[in-house]
């Protein structure tokens, strides 16, 4: 009889280390943003879908992560309306986010992120920037992993989005209403410490395991893991190296200049997005 419970006990605890050991693979997550948060004018908020979801992968080891897009080049996309009318109404609006790829060297803290917009490539270079988080003992199961909650206070960078009518000579492109000052708001995060790596979605990290859940803006942008496999695609965890090299400061100074060279050229359409730091 012992000899059983010795048996029992001992395939317990090879069990349990194994599970606790997961210290590579691969991540799917689901992003679900609300893009009527973004988008105010009516008419257009009339014209597209009030959430939009998109997916991604992280691969992981021990020593570095890969955060990118999970291409969806034969899906509908669903923010893209055409009409017989012709004209503004009638054209065809599209708005797909950007793939990137976020790679992030573990030990020394780096992060190099492969961006393409407006057909030029970017690669953000920069240190990862420690975050303070708030460890709680409340618990939830995110893709089968028992997962405990972390909370964060953040300025979030905000994208606004107005959609002026009409064309011509005499549009008013230019945005001269001073930017509201951008208030914090609290992270919410659930990461596992079954999964012992210090790796998440897009910059997240600086915990004692994988985070599995990013909550900001109230709900209004929640990115979830949906499932967990060991295997992955070694070749593709790598440092990218394609694209005009700049730190994240120089990358927000360089996007601000294209939104406005493309305002002041008509190139928008009437859209005006305003990004404020």
């Amino acid at each position: 009889m012992r000899k059983i419970f010795l048996v029992l006990t001992l395939a317990l605890v090879a069990i349990t280390s194994s599970f606790a050991q997961v210290k590579e693979g691969k991540l799917i997550f689901e992003r679900k943003i609300n893009m009527y948060r973004m988008i105010t004018d009516p008419e257009m908020r009339a014209r597209i879908p009030e959430f939009r979801t998109e997916k991604f992968e992280l691969l992981f080891n021990e020593q570095a992560s890969m955060f990118k897009t999970i291409p969806e080049e034969d899906a509908p996309d669903p923010f893209a309306n055409s009409g017989g009318g012709g004209g503004e109404r009638g054209g065809r609006f599209n708005f797909r986010m950007p793939e990137t790829a976020t790679y992030t060297d573990i030990p020394n803290q780096m992060q190099y992120e492969a961006r393409s917009l407006f057909e030029k490539d970017f690669l953000i270079v920069d240190s990862l920037k420690p975050i303070n988080w708030k460890l709680s003992e409340e618990t939830k199961t995110i893709a089968k992993f028992v997962c405990k909650k972390a909370t964060t206070m953040i300025t979030p960078q905000q994208m606004n989005m107005r959609f002026g009518g009409g064309g011509g000579r005499n549009r008013n492109t230019t945005d001269t209403a001073a930017p509201a000052k951008p208030k914090e708001e609290e992270l919410v995060v659930w990461y596992t410490e079954s999964i012992p790596v210090s790796v998440g979605p897009d910059a997240y990290a600086g915990l004692p395991g994988a985070i599995l859940e990013v909550n900001s803006s109230n709900g209004g942008n929640v990115i979830t893991a949906s499932e967990f496999t060991a295997k992955y695609a070694v070749k593709e965890l790598k440092q990218p190296t394609k694209g005009d090299k700049m730190n994240r400061a120089q990358f927000a100074d360089s996007m601000k200049k294209i939104m406005e060279d493309m305002q002041k050229g008509g190139g928008m359409g009437g859209m005006r997005i305003r990004i404020n730091q």
